[in-house]
């Protein structure tokens, strides 16, 4: 799954381009021992900065179905000061969400409001209904890479349709491939996979119980934090 965890790049091209600039610079500051101090400092404090977490910003915009539904009253606690979006309906597809996600996209444009970050977690109910060949994945992931930074979670296991979500994140690999603002997240399939039986899921093995809705709430923050 390395190829689901693209993120972080853009911080390392800045480290290295930081770096580019101290040690070209050596005739400017005077001698190995002061340019040595320096690039120390700068090293230092570019680390600091380049690595630290990205805070949410203000208008974030979460897209999902009920999973993400009933995430909401964490990730409202939690962010509800940043203004988030929601989309995210109970037995929604990816082609329902779709025309939503494009409305919300031109308001935003039609206000001057900058499009700035976006978390999704989209595809339960396409794997439930038998729609995982559905188009909408592309055209979903190309809005999603109209805004600045945007993650998408990858699906856990789902009971009975584990192929199909395989299939399902084998398709949302292959379409955020051509959207460099988009990164592919996979912690909240691991922490599902990992996590004892009905520990964050109910009995149906998709929805999270309370404790899963906030770690879902946890992932999408540090998803955020890491990647844009």
């Amino acid at each position: 799954m390395n190829a689901l965890l693209r993120t972080g790049d853009r911080k390392r091209r800045q480290l290295r381009q930081l770096w580019d600039a101290v040690t070209m610079g050596e005739h400017r500051i005077g001698g190995k021992a002061r340019l040595a101090i320096v690039a120390l400092a700068l090293i230092a404090g570019g680390l600091w900065w380049l690595l630290r977490p990205t805070p949410v910003a203000d208008g974030v915009v979460f897209v999902g179905d009920s999973v993400t539904y009933l995430s909401l009253q964490d990730l409202n606690a939690d962010l509800g000061p940043k203004h988030p979006a929601y989309i995210a309906w109970p037995g929604f597809r990816s082609g329902d969400l779709l025309p939503l996600l494009a409305k919300e996209i031109d308001r935003r444009k039609a206000a001057g409001e900058p499009l700035r970050q976006a978390a999704l977690l989209v595809g339960y109910n396409d794997v439930g209904r038998d729609d995982v060949e559905s188009p909408a994945l592309e055209k979903v992931m190309a809005l999603a890479g109209r805004f600045d930074c945007a993650v998408w979670l990858t699906l856990p296991p789902v009971p009975l349709r584990e192929t199909d979500v395989e299939r399902w994140n084998a398709r949302a690999v292959a379409a955020a491939a051509s959207h460099p603002n988009v990164h592919l997240i996979d912690a909240w399939r691991q922490a599902v996979m990992s996590a004892p039986a009905q520990s964050l899921l109910e009995a149906d093995g998709v929805h999270p119980n309370p404790a899963g809705a906030r770690r879902l709430t946890q992932i999408y923050q540090n998803a955020i934090g890491e990647s844009c």
